[in-house]
């Protein structure tokens, strides 16, 4: 790792007045950085550098036009390193956005300029910078100034059932009829969408508008469908140039229309692609102390480089869509001290080193503030990790529209980082990321140490946008494993603080978890006839087989456990998660301490942990019942025999339906007959059907007996018990899932209704349902012999110990210095202290002083 001596021997001068022809002394300096590039190249032809160089950057304002582009015949040396930095005391900026000039009246405030002269050509540009920040593309609807995330969005209709056959899910989208407005060019409009799921934002280039039938469609299939309800925004017309702040570029004229959101200010439009650009085999060259704006890709970039380093610049409002504030690939090369924010896409990415070997490429993003990424670009991290052996440590990391740190590779160090309101702008994302389908993604990565707060996610659904929502503090996805995550805090995350998604081979040790919003911590696991297990398995394979005969893949957890062999005998995959003396602790006693699902105590440990409700009952998902009490509540057998064959029996039908021609039916012998089937429509995907409604208890616990079989092997179900109520709202229990064969099994579905003192419970839920969905695409399911009781419920933290969980973990107030404000240092006579809870260092957390700190 290199950071630069303060001895300097030779050096230049560079100025915003410099001259083209001077020799770049103190007295007459350059005017470019470029120049003082030239200055050293010419030395070098001469003879090997054998003292060090300091390019001298004195303050002012640079109108930057030219990458300063360097390569290995730029290189400095260990001993004589080259270094490009600001004067103390000084501010040195460089604009990379030219300035607009001789406005004149279009209408109203409207102003107009021709951009001919400053060579922008005719392709798409998303960026204008008045006074330094960047302005909205003219857009419909318009956001409020006030609340720029959350307001100022359109959402897709349903598309009619009678165009759902063949209806292009990618490409074109039904619109309200209030926002399909008259525009004169179609053809130049973008939708700005949270398309799918809404992970994040794509901008598509719009074909055609067809205001009959509400339709628009797109030039080119997006990369995910179009769903109901997805959110999104018209931008690029200049009919919708209505509010400060917004423009619009005619292509054809290259003419700028402009609403300035201020009297007097300057007008930029971003035109360099880059600062600062070191090539392959770069080594030993420092960029210190500079100041950067206005770009189209990434401010700084280094590919290749060895031992180069970025330190105490400041780099914002940079880069489109896919443009970072510094990109580093390489190794030994140093990112630190640098504020970084309002870049297009990510703030900082570091990647490099041989994943089959474990070579570390040891690239550090260190002591950095970062945020305000992904302006552009809603899946922009505040830094991203690949490789091997990359550390991001000591960075403080805010308000990010998805992760704080996104993270795929190996032996990688995410530590002492202070990360905070993530995750604003999308849904299903942490504010730590990962995913590892290839079995060996991850593994070895050290996640230490952090303080993470105030993840919350955005879903987006009939009634609008919803938030918090569906989102954790950390998040490792897809079967992700091998992690150490230790000694980090989480306090309100969206859903929970923690969530292993298939996850296996973790230490999770010595963690403080506060306040999730929905649960605490929560497992998801595959079965071995889960879609994702069988559409991932091979990879798995693969992955493992690439690296297992590797010494030093050898010495990391659990790599001697081939793939093949994932599927435990109890059907479970996920293993060798040891979750122990962690502290959890929430105020809400409605939500659930912890889900577990589909994993198995007799392959993972989960023991030790300190937990506290304020003394309150704890809510687990384990609900195991005692002794069927009362009559049975359905009475199906007769209702299934008074139903002629082949008709629908009274009181079960259809919640989604994917084919209109699908059947459920009595059958003889009191069975009921479903057919499975899928379709493209993201509101009746697969097959859901409702049983006839009984009588709900608060509080009450019901057990569901029934037989089951399919007419092929495999076929994948579950069950649920179910409120609904129109006009008032849908209340559904944890599903239980089962996998069929093809001759008739027994079934038992558990669970119990929602408390009165719960906040959730409402007095409409008055009458409960069997809600049973169905994944495959073809074949029938069978039901026989169901009946349901209530039954006596337990306890819920005697049920949760008793399927093997927190055996030994006790439930006591951990004792925090003041929650209140956020200090999660236990006091000395903390009970956590008997469990073998060290004291997190948080004093060692976020960003620390330095030399070599920006100071923006």
């Amino acid at each position: 790792m290199f950071l630069a001596s303060s001895a300097f021997a030779l050096e230049f001068h560079v100025t915003p007045s410099g001259k083209a022809d001077a020799p770049g002394t103190v007295e007459a300096p350059f005017g470019t950085l470029v120049q003082a590039r030239d200055a050293i190249r010419a030395l070098k032809k001469k003879a090997p550098l054998n003292e060090a160089v300091t390019v001298w950057v004195h303050g002012g304002a640079y109108e930057m036009q030219e990458t300063l582009a360097l390569d290995v015949i730029d290189s400095g040396t260990e001993k004589f390193p080259v270094v490009y930095r600001g004067v103390e005391g000084e501010t040195a900026w460089f604009n990379g956005a030219p300035k607009v000039e001789d406005f004149t009246g279009h209408q109203g405030k409207i102003r107009k300029a021709d951009l001919k002269e400053l060579g922008l050509g005719k392709a798409a540009i998303r960026q204008l910078l008045f006074n330094g920040k960047r302005q909205p593309l003219a857009r419909y609807p318009n956001a409020d100034p006030a609340d720029p995330l959350y307001s100022g969005w359109a959402f897709l209709k349903d598309v009619p059932k009678d165009k759902i056959e063949g209806h292009r899910w990618k490409r074109v989208a039904y619109l309200d009829p209030k926002d399909v407005r008259k525009w004169a060019k179609p053809e130049e409009l973008e939708m700005n969408i949270f398309a799918g799921y809404g992970w994040w934002n794509f901008i598509m280039p719009v074909a055609s508008v067809d205001a009959t039938a509400n339709t628009l469609t797109l030039q080119k299939d997006c990369g995910y469908d179009l769903h109901p309800h997805n959110r999104y925004f018209i931008q690029n017309a200049l009919e919708e140039l209505d509010a400060p702040g917004e423009w619009y570029i005619d292509r054809t004229t290259e003419t700028l229309y402009f609403w300035p959101p201020a009297d007097q200010g300057e007008v930029r439009i971003p035109k360099l692609g880059s600062f600062v650009k070191m090539a392959a085999a770069t080594k030993h060259i420092t960029i210190r102390g500079l100041n950067f704006t206005g770009c189209t890709e990434t401010a700084i970039s280094f590919s290749g480089t060895e031992n180069c380093t970025v330190a105490g610049c400041v780099i914002t409002e940079a880069g489109g869509w896919n443009g970072s504030g510094i990109s580093m690939h390489g190794k030994n090369n140093l990112a630190t001290g640098n504020d970084v924010s309002f870049t297009g896409a990510t703030g900082i990415s570091l990647g490099g080193g041989d994943r089959v070997k474990l070579e570390s490429a040891n690239n550090v993003a260190d002591n950095n503030h970062v945020h305000h990424p992904g302006m552009i670009q809603k899946n922009g991290a505040g830094i991203g990790l690949g490789g091997v052996g990359n550390k991001a440590t000591h960075n403080h990391i805010h308000h990010t529209p998805r992760m704080a740190v996104q993270f795929s590779g190996n032996n990688l160090v995410v530590d002492y980082n202070h990360m905070h309101h993530t995750v604003l702008e999308t849904q299903d994302g942490g504010a730590v990321y990962t995913g590892g389908r290839d079995w060996i993604s991850s593994r070895g990565t050290s996640l230490k140490y952090n303080f993470i707060h105030d993840t919350i996610g955005v879903g987006q659904g009939a009634d609008g946008l919803k938030h918090p929502h569906f989102t954790w503090g950390i998040y490792m996805d897809d079967n992700a494993g091998g992690l150490d995550i230790v000694g980090n805090i989480v306090v309100r995350s969206a859903r929970a603080a923690l969530h292993l998604h298939n996850g296996r081979d973790h230490i999770i040790e010595n963690n403080i978890f506060v306040d999730g919003g929905e649960r605490q911590v929560e497992y998801s696991g595959w079965s071995g006839n889960h879609p994702f297990f069988k559409n991932h398995h091979q990879m798995m394979i693969d992955g493992w087989d690439k690296v297992k005969e590797q010494p030093a893949w050898k010495g990391l957890r659990n790599m001697d456990f081939d793939p093949r062999n994932a599927v435990r005998p109890d059907g479970t995959i996920m293993s060798g998660n040891i979750a122990q003396r962690n502290i959890i602790a929430w105020k809400d006693a409605s939500l659930r301490y912890a889900d577990l699902k589909s994993v198995s105590a007799e392959y993972n440990t989960f023991d030790r942990n300190l937990v506290w409700n304020g003394g309150r009952e704890i809510n687990t998902s384990v609900v195991l019942t005692g002794a069927d009490t009362g009559e049975e509540l359905m009475g199906s057998s007769a209702l299934l025999a008074g139903t002629p064959e082949g008709k629908v029996p009274k009181g079960w039908g259809w919640n989604h339906k994917p084919r209109k021609e699908l059947k459920l039916q009595a059958e003889p012998e009191n069975v009921l007959r479903v057919e499975a089937a899928t379709s493209d429509d993201p509101k009746n995907s697969k097959v859901s059907l409702h049983s006839p409604s009984m009588p709900a208890k608060a509080g009450g616990a019901y057990r569901a007996k029934m037989k089951l079989k399919g007419t092929k092997p495999g076929m994948r179900g579950s069950f649920s018990y179910a409120i609904f109520s129109a006009g008032n709202g849908y209340w559904q229990s944890d599903a239980k899932g089962v996998t069929l064969g093809t001759e008739w099994q027994e079934f038992e579905l558990t669970g119990a209704m929602l408390r009165e003192s719960d906040p959730k419970w409402k007095p409409w839920m008055s009458k409960f349902f069997i809600r049973v969905d169905l994944a495959d695409s073809e074949g029938d399911v069978l039901i026989k012999d169901l009946t349901v009781h209530e039954a006596v419920a337990l306890d819920g933290w005697t049920s949760w110990q008793s399927v093997g969980w927190d055996k030994h973990s006790i439930i006591a107030d951990p004792l925090f210095e003041n929650q209140e404000k956020d200090d999660y240092r236990l006091k000395k006579d903390s009970p956590a202290f008997k469990l073998g809870f060290q004291q997190i260092p948080v004093e060692k957390i976020g960003q620390y002083d330095s030399e070599f700190r920006a100071k923006p």
